[in-house]
């Protein structure tokens, strides 16, 4: 073996060996011991060592527990035609149809507005009448076969069949139709979009002077 690389190799080996001397055989942490328990100050309390938050109590029941559990109710369409004749917007919480052309607003009440809808009652003296609206979701929902139904989890989809009443209003410049329930009150978006598309198209299907 070549002198000076024996050496060499016997001063690595050396040094090697020297270090291994600082090696730290026993940790810190294995000398450790537990302090003593905090002794609370009279009239103060112990600080919380625990991560864990407090639960608040919740004292609502039923759906108000989760109130985002179920979607917002979707507002109904506005519609305005191009010669803007005809619009479809909200007036006194009601979904309305203003009307500023020619036609009578009594005759788009009682057109035909499709298979969904059912006429009960007209009082062209007060210029109203009272439909009765067939929910087709729930209709197509009765149809389904019963292995369909068994094996479909349960939306719990609410039903908008119901009684609707139309009523229209005659003033000088315009002509205005709402659509409430029999309750007086605002109905569903989805009654209102089905029904207002029908009177919407019957209102602008057709050019009408308006001079």
């Amino acid at each position: 073996m070549n002198p000076l690389f024996k050496t060499i190799l016997i001063t690595a080996l050396c040094c090697v060996l020297a270090n291994c001397k600082r090696i730290v055989k026993d940790e810190a942490y294995l000398q450790a011991k537990t302090n003593q328990a905090l002794i609370p100050v009279d009239g103060s309390d112990l600080p919380r060592t625990s991560n864990n938050l407090s639960i608040p109590e919740v004292k609502v029941t039923g759906s108000d527990v989760a109130p985002d559990s179920k979607p917002p109710e979707m507002a109904f369409a506005r519609r305005r035609s191009e010669d803007e004749n005809v619009i479809i917007i909200e007036s006194g919480g009601m979904p309305t149809i203003e009307i500023f052309n020619q036609l009578d607003a009594w005759d788009l009440i009682l057109g035909d507005h499709g298979y969904n809808w059912q006429l009960l009652d007209e009082d062209p003296e007060n210029c109203q009448a009272t439909f009765r609206f067939y929910d087709p979701i729930t209709e197509e929902a009765d149809n389904r076969g019963f292995f369909k139904k068994l094996f479909t989890i349960d939306s719990n989809y609410l039903d908008r069949s119901g009684e609707y009443i139309l009523t229209c209003l005659k003033l000088p410049q315009k002509q205005q139709i709402w659509l409430q329930t029999i309750d007086f009150e605002a109905p569903s978006s989805y009654v209102v979009d089905d029904l207002f598309t029908h009177i919407y198209d019957s209102a602008t299907a057709v050019k009408v002077n308006t001079e």
